[in-house]
């Protein structure tokens, strides 16, 4: 028989996770409601730190190709021109 769907788990279909005892209580003490609920938010600000981390070695990149910097700081001219034309 197929577990029944509670929210986004299927009963009877739990994934443990083995972690030590320091672990546990420090995302216990980050008092989310769930372990998992911390567990995520810990997750969206990793991927919100590597989101910004990739957009910063992409401006150093930017920085060191003057050329690239320059045709695109002349799209965005030719772009503002264009707008402020419409205005």
């Amino acid at each position: 028989m197929a577990g029944r769907s509670i929210g986004r788990y299927t009963e009877g279909m739990a994934t443990t996770i083995k972690v030590s005892e320091e672990t546990r209580d420090r995302i216990r003490s980050f008092g989310g409601s769930t372990h998992e609920e911390t567990i995520i938010a810990a997750l969206d600000a990793l991927d919100a730190d590597e989101f910004w981390a990739q957009a910063d070695r992409a401006r150093a990149w930017l920085d060191r190709q003057p050329e690239v910097r320059a045709e695109l700081d002349a799209a965005a001219a030719d772009w503002d021109a264009a707008i402020g034309a419409i205005d």
